[in-house]
């Protein structure tokens, strides 16, 4: 019997578990965001989309930027989401640049973009263009031509376009994750970087095209045409002459219980080992680079290398010991900062309270200067003395409202008491300066109130 309550359905096909090698203790994925810097045009917002696509799952498809964001939201972000590396395109009047940058700490690439292809102009030169299925859940292998060298800049840029996609295990891989694949290739001559994309397709080896298409096809097809089915298959089944015919060095060999070779629903078990053969479908972007310059840091920092620029190891130096002091300069006013944001934290409470420490000297205070024993001023003297001695008269009545000089001679001569301080239910003088304000709030007032009575009219 079923039970009432509804069972919770899960995709088999196309589910995929994130971050799997993570969670089982394994290397940390590389993930990327792909963005652009500035006004581009819209074909190179297509180029930024179709490469978001190349480099998925492990990126953000979706990214939205804004010209309020820096690089340094992006850096901020990078710790949380566990982002590794970023892809920057930009455009000025010269052509298009890309800087590929390992976060947090550096190096950056910089490259220039020669010439670039899009997916759906891939797609419209080919006569049966690849349709977008489940390839994009699983990363892609990454395949690095040409790129051996004794040269300083070409092993950094090998090892960086290695760690830009995830690391495969050759025992434990699946093959029906092997689903797609990145050329990287170098062309001696020029330099230049040619950056392929590929997707594998996996068919079994050893058939004519007319039996293959019989078995992709999950109906039989129309053999009302043909006297014998012979015929269909001898001559081909229909299929187009730009269909590759299995060769001997693209046949491999599939081990019994694996999953490679594609049928009706998706990739299929074999009950026994047997040949398959693999052929590449190229889906897009391509891109042609030529490297211009490496910095140390994070889209900043010493040169490391530089395609148009020479200096000496004199000048190297000399660029060196002046960013040095830069950075020494830069940290020592930061260091002045947050002891500036310490003392203003915890600021000198005044000896002249009540409830004043009495340890307390006054250090730093910026009237220490003229306070001591030369009588110009000192905790005992009131308001009103204060500024007998530096004016050289009597201040007004009600300058000053707690004089305790003045309390302490009505005191003692006996005097009335409306010459004392004021009492409980009495209201205390105001002082000049506090009088101008109090008008001023009055008046504030009064024209928030007039403003309402006319936004109030005005609507009816």
């Amino acid at each position: 019997q079923r039970s009432g309550m509804a069972r919770k359905n899960k995709k088999k096909r196309t589910h995929v578990e994130e971050e799997s090698a993570e969670k089982a203790g394994g290397e940390k994925v590389p993930k990327s965001f792909v963005l652009r810097r500035g006004k581009v045009p819209a074909l190179v917002r297509e180029l930024i989309k179709d490469t978001r696509k190349m480099m998925s799952p492990f990126t953000a498809l979706k990214l939205k930027e804004r010209k309020s964001n820096s690089l340094k939201d992006y850096l901020a972000l990078s710790g949380t989401l566990g982002v590794s590396h970023l892809m920057c395109f930009s455009t000025t009047e010269t052509g298009t640049y890309l800087r590929l940058a390992k976060m947090p700490r550096g190096p950056t690439l910089y490259f220039k973009v020669e010439k670039y292809c899009l997916c759906k102009d891939v797609a419209a030169s080919q006569r049966r263009p690849h349709s977008p299925g489940t390839e994009y859940l699983s990363p892609p292998l990454v395949v690095l031509n040409n790129m051996q060298s004794d040269e300083r800049h070409l092993k950094l840029t090998d090892v960086m376009i290695q760690n830009l996609f995830p690391a495969i295990d050759v025992d434990t891989v699946k093959l029906q994750q092997c689903r797609r694949v990145v050329l990287f290739r170098r062309d001696p001559e020029t330099g230049e970087f040619d950056l392929r994309h590929y997707v594998v397709n996996v068919k079994a080896a050893g058939l004519t095209k007319g039996v293959r298409k019989i078995l992709r096809r999950p109906k039989l097809p129309d053999l009302s045409k043909y006297q014998d089915i012979s015929e269909y298959v001898m001559g081909g089944g229909g299929a187009s002459d730009s269909e590759a015919d299995d060769m001997d060095d693209s046949r491999v060999e599939i081990q019994a219980g694996q999953k490679a070779i594609e049928g009706h629903h998706g990739a299929r078990p074999t009950k026994e080992a047997e040949e398959a053969a693999v052929k590449l479908t190229e889906v897009g972007p391509r891109m042609r680079l030529s490297l211009l310059k490496i910095e140390d840091g994070f889209c900043q920092g010493e040169v490391l290398y530089h395609s148009q620029v020479s200096k000496d190891p004199v000048e190297v130096a000399a660029r060196r010991a002046e960013m040095n002091k830069r950075k020494a300069d830069k940290e020592a006013r930061k260091q002045q900062q947050r002891e500036n944001v310490q003392k203003k934290k915890h600021p000198r409470v005044s000896s002249t309270g009540s409830d004043a420490d009495d340890s307390d000297t006054g250090e730093g205070h910026p009237m220490d200067s003229v306070k001591g024993g030369d009588g110009l001023w000192s905790d005992d003297d009131d308001d009103v003395a204060y500024y007998k001695q530096q004016v050289g008269e009597e201040p007004e009545a009600g300058t000053f409202r707690h004089a305790k000089k003045a309390r302490v001679e009505n005191k003692k001569g006996g005097g009335s008491g409306k010459d004392r301080g004021p009492k409980g239910g009495e209201k205390a003088k105001k002082t000049i300066a506090e009088e101008i304000a109090h008008r001023k709030m009055l008046k504030t007032k009064r024209e928030k109130q007039k403003a309402k009575k006319r936004i109030k009219s005005k609507k009816k």
